[in-house]
Parts: C-alpha cells; structure tokens; sequence
C-alpha cells in the first residue's frame, strides 16, 4: 500500500487506480458527466482512450477486448443516455460471463443522494446503480471521494473472480473533481477467496464412474478458457483418452484435427455429435452451463442413456438440474480438473469407443449436414461455403468475431478450429449488432492479429456508425457482410408458425438496407463483391491486404440453416418436437436407429407420421 503525497482529485484517484490494476485501454464517450475522468487520463497519457460512437457499442467493444486478452475491459460513458446506453453490452456481458468495469459519471452528489425519491437525478442523471444492478456483479456509487480506491479495487477484483461478469461504479461528477489526500490501494487480485471448497468424496465417486464406464464424453464450456485450465482439460484427455464435445463459446479451445474431439452438439449442433450424446453412458460436463440452444427443449431426454456430472461454479445455475437425479458439483473448473489431473482411472480402455465416435462422425461429415440447397443456388453463394473457404485461409492466429443469422449460425456450425485462432461472439444474450464493435475491441489486444467479423445486411446497421473507429484508427478489418435481403430468421419463423405472412423481415414488407458498396466507400473500406462460388477466389485478394476490406456474400434468401433441430408440423396440423439427435433434414428411421443402437424416440415416429 503506497500512499499519495499531494491531494489529488476524484478523477486523479479513480486513474490511479486503474493504473494499478494494470488497465491500459478505455472504450469511453465524452460527456458532460464524465469531463473530469476523461481529462485526467488524457493528461496522464498512459492508459489508451478509445472513442466510440454509441455506448452500447463501447461495451461491446470492451467486451471484444476483455474476451481476448483475458483481462478485464473497461468502459467510461456520461451521464443520463449515455448510462443507459451501456445496457445491452453489459446485460451480454452479464450472460456470457466477461469482465467488464463500467464507469457512469452522474449529476452531483447531492442530487444523487436525493431524499424526495425523484426520477431525475439534476439535469440528465438518474438512478443508473439500481437501473444496472439486475445485470451485473456489484454495483456501486461513490458518495465521498476517500471510498473512491476501495470501491474501483473492490469492482475489478468481482469482476475478475469466481464466474467473471460486468461491475459498475457510479461516479457524481462534483466528487471527480474534488481533491483530497489518500491511499491508493494495491490489492492482489489473483488471490480467489470467493470458490466453493470442492468435495472430494463426491469426485472420487466420479473418478470410481468413468472407471467403470463404457462410453463416456467430456462436455467442455467456455468455463475452462483460462491457459491453466486448458492444458490440464488436455492433458486430462490425453490421459484418460475419452472423446470431447465443446459448447460453440468453447469451439476454438481444441484443433478440429484432434481424433477425441467428435464435435459440438445441440440444437444446431452436429448431427453426429447429437447421437452420440444419446449413445453415451457417462457425461462430464465442466465449465458450461448447459442452456437451451445446447440440451433441448426437453431436458430430461438429454444424454437419455448416460449418468451425467455437471460442474459449474455459478450454484445458480446448477440449481437449475435439481430434481433430475444429475450429479451436481459447485466448483470451479479449474479445481475440479487439477484433481481429476491427479486421480487413478485404473487405465480404462476406451480404444473401441472411440473408433465409434470416430466411424459414426465420418458416416454424417460435418459439409454433408447442410441440407438441400436452395433452387437457385448457382445463382447465389452458400454461406457454408464462405466459412469452408475461411477454414483453409485465415491465418493461424486469426481473431474471428460474428454477429447473428447466417454470421452466427454457418459460422459456428461449420467453423474449424487451427493454430491459436480466436472465434467468439455474444452466445447468450445474441444481440443483433455485437460482431462490428467485439471485432474492432479485439484489434486493440494485438494489432497485428488479422481481424475478421462475420456480419451479416441486418446485424450490421445495429452499430454500423463504428465503422468510423476502424476508419479514424485504420484497422485492416475484414468484415464479412452476408447479404440475404433481410432477416432470414425471422422469415423463417414467419414461413413456420404465421402460413408464410411475411412483415417486416423482407426489403418487400419494409426493412431496407443501403448499398454496402457505398458504405464501404463512405467509410474507407475496400469492397469486394462475392455473387456465386466462382467469385470466392475473390477473398484471397483481400485478405492480406493491409486495408480495411468489406467483403459482400450475395446469399440466398430463402437458405435454411441446417442441421437444426426443428418442430414438425403433421397433417392435422399438430406439433411435434424431435428429441435432440433428429435433427433436420431427417435422415432415414433406420440409418438413424443403427447408428443410435437401439430403437429411435417415439417422437421421431411421429414426426415422419409413422
């Protein structure tokens, strides 16, 4: 702990420690309830200031920063709308577990201690720490300027530990400029006292079950990212030789050439993965919490055949399995895998389950589940076939950032892991307008990483005023804009469950779109136009390329992303819903069923009308 020599003020306080916390790089926007932080740093000099043009995307920004450095991101906005713009970036941080430190400047103090319980804090402030609170970690107001070092040090540090996720300090602009004599505190945020104590009875039982299993899978999430974590997830497979499956936030994790890595399952997952999820005995789960888009919508019928262990630090969301008969551990990955690590498995043989895996995923290749094609489709280019394309050619070290539809789907679907690449994207939340601003905060990491965005005509006018900031600061970002004349998940929808009335999802029914070959010209991007397969050789021109490139894939419109796993409507007009391993287009009851090893959900009957 050092103390300060001289009085400093609010703002001066605030810098200092963030200084200490080792942050270098603030997405901010400048406003009157923030002049006095953005003066400070900008005098000071060391900590980069990046200026967005929208709040929401300035959290996104942070969070594309956050996601790639591993440390946390930070973002400065005003007061008023300035505050009130962050919440989507930080409502999508909040779900996907980043870490981010949001910075609100407010009206006075006095104003924010307001007694008569108004809506308007002064002029434009309001009560953004209860407004914020619901979606993040901790959520606090400086009120006197000597809590200003505890208050930062304390946010950072729950920001970073346990399940990371976004924090927020509230600071009146009159304290930022007050000055005062304090201690600048120096806390060591890699000592975690927050983790559950690990129950080692329990995992010996599981040590004991994977001993005595016949087909096991290891699910590994995002929640093994950390480089520690990661190498001993390797290791533990490298040990015990059981096959793998990722949820897509933890895709780029492991190669796609690893024999024990069969895939990704769920909803749009693969289908191979999907039936041997259902084929499986045991299922270790560590460090994904298992939503939706990744079991079903029928989660008792998930891994029907197998015993499963859940690991998850958040006992939130393990509470969420309760009742099912799962065994449940509160712990954080990495405990859970260094004692794993170091068990006995009293050298099970899984060789022969293996070669299972390895046979059924070469019967349903990856590029073979895509589905018909639509009927036109020489006239148009697959986005399948974009990311087939980038798989070969984006450079070891690419960092890859996607938006929703097509970007989000094909590219997550059909996207293979190699070298150090980093894939990612806004899993939980899926927000429309996340790809550009994750993209250009991941450029401040390291320049000299390429730096590509899948994005599609409708995501893309989300946020589209950044592609200033790859202008202003001259990013060679390769964005890929999938153009489908729409939103084609939503016209999906609308084919499915409203007899194909279309409002609002079609440049026919009122949403229109500008000619990106201006766009990119408006904002000093290169363009390039891709209209069917012949033109992607196209793409290799760019791609080196030191200038910012927009390149245009003329999709389809009516492409279906498949497989999906897609309720079925019969001839009386009644629903059906697949359990997780039929996925669409369906393939035949009894290919199904031999792959399977045994007779096929009565769902998957019904659903062919049988």
């Amino acid at each position: 702990m050092t103390s300060a020599e001289k009085p400093m003020s609010g703002a001066e306080i605030l810098l200092q420690n963030l200084k200490a916390s080792g942050v270098d790089t603030i997405f901010a926007i400048t406003g009157a309830g923030n002049l006095a932080i953005i003066d400070a740093i900008a005098k000071d000099g060391s900590i980069r200031l990046v200026y967005s043009h929208h709040e929401q995307a300035a959290a996104m920004e942070a969070q594309g920063y956050a996601r790639v450095s591993g440390k946390i991101g930070v973002v400065l906005v005003t007061t008023g709308g300035g505050t009130s713009n962050v919440i989507t970036g930080v409502l999508s941080a909040h779900l996907d577990s980043v870490p981010l430190l949001v910075i609100s400047g407010n009206e006075s103090s006095f104003h924010c201690a307001n007694p008569n319980q108004l809506r308007a804090y002064g002029i434009q402030g309001f009560d953004s720490c209860s407004v914020l609170a619901p979606v993040t970690k901790k959520t606090s107001r400086v009120m006197k300027i000597e809590e200003v070092s505890q208050i930062v040090q304390e946010s950072i540090y729950t920001a970073l530990d346990g399940r990371p996720g976004p924090t927020h300090v509230d600071f009146p602009m009159d304290l930022q400029r007050k000055s005062a004599v304090v201690k600048i505190l120096s806390l060591n945020l890699s000592e975690r006292v927050d983790l559950p104590p690990l129950n080692v009875e329990f995992l010996e039982k599981l040590v004991k079950r994977v001993s005595t299993a016949q087909r096991p899978i290891i699910y590994f999430g995002n929640g093994i990212r950390k480089r520690e974590s990661q190498e001993l997830a390797t290791t533990l497979i490298e040990q015990t030789q059981i096959p793998f499956i990722t949820s897509w936030s933890a895709i780029d994790l492991f190669p796609e050439s690893d024999q024990r890595n069969i895939g990704r399952v769920g909803i749009y997952g693969d289908r191979h993965a999907n039936i041997l999820l259902q084929k499986s005995d045991l299922i270790i789960a560590i460090g994904t919490r298992l939503a939706i888009p990744q079991i079903g919508y029928d989660i008792s019928d998930f891994g029907r055949k197998a015993e499963k262990w859940i690991v998850d630090i958040d006992p939130n969301e393990i509470a969420k399995f309760e009742g099912l008969g799962w065994n449940l551990i509160n712990a954080d990955a990495l405990s859970v895998l260094k004692y794993l690590n170091h068990s006995n498995f009293q050298e099970s043989d899984f060789t022969g389950w293996l070669k299972e895996c390895n046979r059924i995923k070469q019967l349903l290749p990856r590029n073979d589940q895509i589905g018909p094609d639509p009927s036109d489709i020489h006239s148009y280019v697959h986005s399948a076939t974009v990311i087939e394309y980038l798989n070969k050619n984006l450079d070891k070290n690419a960092v890859i950032a996607t938006d929703v539809g097509a970007a989000l789907l094909t590219g997550h679907s059909i996207y293979e892991q190699e070298g150090n690449r980093r894939l990612f994207t806004s899993q939980g939340l899926g927000e429309m307008g996340f790809g550009l601003p994750g993209a250009i905060g991941a450029y401040f990491v390291d320049a000299e990483r390429q730096i590509v965005c899948l994005n599609t005509d409708g995501a893309l006018m989300l946020n589209i005023q950044e592609l200033q900031l790859v202008n202003e600061h001259k990013i060679p970002l390769k964005l890929f804009v999938f153009n489908n004349f729409g939103y084609a998940m939503i016209r999906i929808s609308q084919e499915n469950l409203f007899e194909g009335r279309m409002s609002g999802s079609t440049i026919e029914t009122g949403i229109s779109f500008p000619s990106f070959q201006d766009v990119a010209k408006t904002y000093g991007f290169g363009h390039t136009l891709v209209k069917n397969d012949s033109d992607l050789q196209k793409i290799s021109n760019v791609m080196e390329s030191t200038n910012a490139e927009l390149i245009e894939i003329i999709m389809e419109p009516t492409q279906k992303y498949y497989p999906r796993l897609a309720t079925t409507k019969l001839e009386d007009g009644s629903l059906v819903s697949p359990p997780l391993e039929d996925l669409d287009p369906k393939i035949d009851l009894s290919f199904l069923e031999e792959l399977l090893g045994y007779k096929a959900h009565q769902n998957s009957y019904k659903a062919r009308g049988l």
